[in-house]
């Protein structure tokens, strides 16, 4: 809004300032400017904006995009689509897409399908209501239902059928000259899309988008009739009946519709480097045709390399620089690998183990919507007729008609692929019923983490469900627990007779060899008692290979803690287990009375006299129940009666420990040691981890590294020059034509003190008083992109800079500004 006018970019678009500003909604009709005609003779878009300008002009949004018709001499209309010349059309792209109306791009021969409840069109309705012809008497899409994924208001995961016609929203979807493949980003689209088919009558179309949305679905229902009123009938039963595979074969039909498909079975004998080079040839018929007549993504040298060593290497983790294309080209590549029947590749992705047959795509959660356009758009065309499943929730699993591996009546597995964030698959893990499905099925599966160390993050690692309920323990149970413990830690003898009298000795024994094990455990050299945390040392942290001292903090999360401030078990701990952390509760009390001194102000009071008279008779009972002084200082000053204060309040921390109900944590290690997994990232610190395959193995043998440190150099080492500018250009890597000039940052120690922003400013000033940016600046400011390497700007955000840059080079400089 400026001065009263509602504006967009620099279109007035209406007037803010009378008291009753007034809004008119415009309907425009469109025409095909093209010779080919369809059924579909005219479009109209309604809920349109009509401009301030003098000018006739008309505005539109639709699917986050807009759309400018400015009407000329004689009502002839120039159209832009985001500032991109456009027209109406009707394309024939193929047999099975054909007769199309559309808006293609005036400068080129790529082509926008937008659907939209706002967007309609005139259908030769000629005989549409007989059944041998094109129409039907009911909308065929208020005909066909979809079990959808919801969650409700408890955040428990839901299932509801749903029409197709309720579900239909605005998108925009964009064929490239000059394959004119069909590619959807997500299932939304493909709805959106039956729903055009159907509203254009074109069958071909509508057998092409129900292929793919039923390879995204978990269960899609046809209501062909209700009660005596047939609902589907004509060429679109017929269609539906073609789509899923029953009844008398169509050759005419496949001859058309296998070629929208690549068939990556055929190449099931092809050496792996072989198949990747085809893989990559028919990756490239998936991207934008350029001006120059190139694809605009074609997979390097160097990407088919990181490809067939990612597939082929024994070690889980792979680096790759930033900007290698690991998610646009590697990820989708993967994903069309594994659908594949090729043989090389598939011994490979078992990882020692057995056949894969389930493919779950792990990303950040910022990178899911990414990750699903990818998958979305690289695989749902391929190996015509396979039955194969993409799905973009991974709570699908809870559906009963969603199964891993073979289901009854199927000769061999159905592959399925599961796009999901880290959280949501760690979630997903916490339900009984998908760990029923995945738990015997886990070798089958293969995990690909895109961004792995981010989901190996210490901060993230764990996923915590938690509900609790009172605990139960009797008495005497309670006695036991602290005899058990007591006797361990104090190393006695395992007090055999005194469980004998319990119903069940052999748990008894048992527990207490545990505690004997665990007191073993935290007494090694390097025994640290983290009085916050817990106990630490070489044994909790056996997975780890580097140094103990710098895992200690990352992984505090990790071990087992002793009850503190809040009344249950520590959820949420690899290591722990209410058992264990009984026994380090005892510990505690043991070797930090003082951590309990606020609880025993708080419970004193309860001490009873015949407790007293038994196990405190060392002290004045009024003094013990009424006084002031802290349990650490009694403890001190009569330290034979520290064990009775220690059993009392032992007791009282028992009582008050819930037991975890419906309690679930999954941590990020427990998938890497649980699931045969495949991760790759940009960030160069990050250490394998064995793989499952080693813990299958029972392997000792060392795990490769997932970088090469043989460039790496150490001030230690006293490099000569040479030396060093050669381990430097291994560094960069193998990029071109790259330039850079370093300068001096000792400006900023100054001018941080002051703020971000003004070093920001001090930077720019810099740059334009540099004399080597005149030479290759190519706009009026001598950069285009600013890339924080060092994380100075912290306090920072994106406005911040945005209204920095506009004020330091004016308006005029960026049109635009990417965050």
């Amino acid at each position: 809004e400026t001065n009263g006018i509602m504006m967009y970019d620099d279109i007035n678009v209406f007037d803010l300032r009378p008291g009753q500003p007034e809004i008119n909604l415009y309907r425009v009709r469109l025409e095909s400017n093209s010779d080919v005609q369809s059924m579909v003779k005219y479009l109209e878009i309604t809920n349109v904006f009509r401009t301030l300008s003098l000018q006739e002009q008309y505005l539109i949004f639709i699917a986050d995009n807009s759309i400018l018709i400015d009407v000329t001499e004689r009502g002839k209309m120039e159209i832009r689509i985001n500032k991109v010349s456009a027209e109406v059309a009707t394309i024939f792209f193929n047999e099975a897409l054909s007769f199309i109306p559309c808006f293609k791009y005036s400068e080129g021969e790529d082509i926008i399908i937008f659907t939209s409840r706002n967007i309609h069109y005139l259908v030769d309705k000629g005989g549409q209501f007989c059944t041998d012809y094109y129409g039907m008497k009911h909308e065929l899409i208020e005909c066909i239902k979809s079990e959808e994924v919801f969650v409700d208001l408890n955040d428990d995961v839901q299932f509801r059928k749903e029409k197709l016609s309720d579900l239909l929203t605005e998108s925009k979807v964009v064929v490239y000259f000059p394959d004119y493949l069909l590619l959807v980003s997500s299932r939304q689209q493909l709805i959106n899309l039956l729903d055009y088919a159907l509203y254009i009558r074109n069958i071909g179309f509508f057998i092409l988008v129900l292929f793919f949305l039923r390879r995204t679905s978990i269960h899609l229902e046809y209501i062909e009739r209700k009660e005596k009123v047939v609902l589907i009938s004509g060429p679109w039963r017929e269609a539906i009946v073609y789509v899923l595979n029953i009844g008398q074969k169509n050759p005419h039909y496949d001859r058309i519709f296998e070629k929208q498909f690549f068939d990556l079975n055929q190449h099931a004998n092809l050496p792996l480097r072989g198949f990747i080079d085809v893989l990559c040839e028919n990756f490239t018929r998936y991207q934008r045709f350029t001006e120059d007549g190139q694809y605009q993504i074609v997979p390097t040298e160097k990407q088919k390399q990181f490809l067939e060593r990612i597939i082929c290497g024994e070690e889980s983790f792979h680096f790759s620089e930033v900007g290698t294309g690991k998610t646009k080209v590697i990820m989708p590549l993967l994903c069309q690998t594994f659908l594949s029947s090729n043989i090389e590749a598939h011994r490979y992705l078992a990882r020692g183990g057995k056949q894969k047959d389930t493919l779950v795509i792990l990303v950040p959660e910022h990178l899911v919507p990414d990750a699903r356009h990818q998958v979305f758009k690289h695989c749902l065309n391929l190996n015509f007729r396979q039955e194969y499943r993409v799905y973009d929730d991974i709570f699908a699993l809870l559906h009963p008609q969603v199964h891993l591996g073979a289901n009854n009546g199927e000769s061999k597995p159905k592959k399925q692929i599961f796009v999901i964030s880290f959280n949501q698959f760690k979630k997903a893990l916490t339900y009984d019923k998908i760990c029923q499905k995945v738990r015997p099925h886990r070798e089958h599966i293969l995990v690909i983490a895109d961004e792995v160390d981010d989901f190996l993050d210490r901060d993230k690692l764990v996923f915590n469900i938690c509900s609790n309920k009172a605990n139960t323990f009797a008495p005497t149970t309670l006695e036991l627990y602290f005899e058990t413990s007591c006797a361990a830690y104090h190393r006695k003898e395992c007090p055999r007779e005194l469980f004998q009298s319990s119903p069940n000795p052999a748990y008894w024994i048992d527990l207490y060899e545990k505690f004997d094990a665990i007191y073993n455990e935290i007494q090694d050299a390097s025994k640290s008692l983290n009085k916050s945390f817990g106990i630490f040392n070489e044994q909790t942290l056996r997975h780890c290979t580097s140094s103990i001292s710098h895992d200690i903090e990352g992984y505090k999360a990790l071990i087992a803690r002793p009850y503190e401030s809040v009344n249950r078990a520590m959820p949420g701990s690899y290591y722990s287990d209410v058992e264990r952390t009984i026994f380090l509760t005892f510990v505690i009390l043991s070797e930090d009375i003082a951590k309990y001194d606020e609880l025993f102000q708080g419970e004193r009071k309860f001490i009873t006299f015949e407790y007293w008279r038994e196990y405190l008779t060392e002290l004045d009972y009024d003094e013990l129940v009424y006084g002031h002084n802290r349990l650490s200082e009694i403890a001190e000053n009569y330290p034979n009666a520290s064990l009775g204060l220690i059993r009392f309040l032992y007791i009282i921390i028992l009582k008050r420990m819930e037991i975890r109900d419906r309690s679930r944590s999954v941590n990020s290690v427990d998938i890497i040691f649980n699931f045969d997994c495949i991760g790759f990232t940009g960030t160069p610190f990050l250490d394998n981890y064995p793989t499952s395959d080693y813990i299958r193995h029972q392997r000792e043998d060392d795990i490769p590294p997932s970088i090469d440190r043989s460039f790496y150099a150490y001030t230690s080492e006293e490099l000569s020059q040479d030396e060093f500018e050669n381990r430097f250009s291994q560094f960069q890597g193998q990029n071109s034509d790259v330039k850079v000039e370093y300068v001096s940052s000792d400006f900023m120690q100054e001018s941080l003190k002051i703020g971000e922003m003004e070093t920001l400013k001090e930077i720019f000033t810099r740059e334009q008083e540099n004399p080597k940016a005149e030479s290759r600046k190519t706009t009026k400011a001598p950069f285009n992109a600013i890339v924080d390497l060092c994380g100075i700007f912290k306090l920072s955000t994106i406005e911040d800079v945005r209204s920095l840059v506009l004020e330091h080079f004016g308006p005029g400089c960026f049109h635009y500004i990417y965050h």
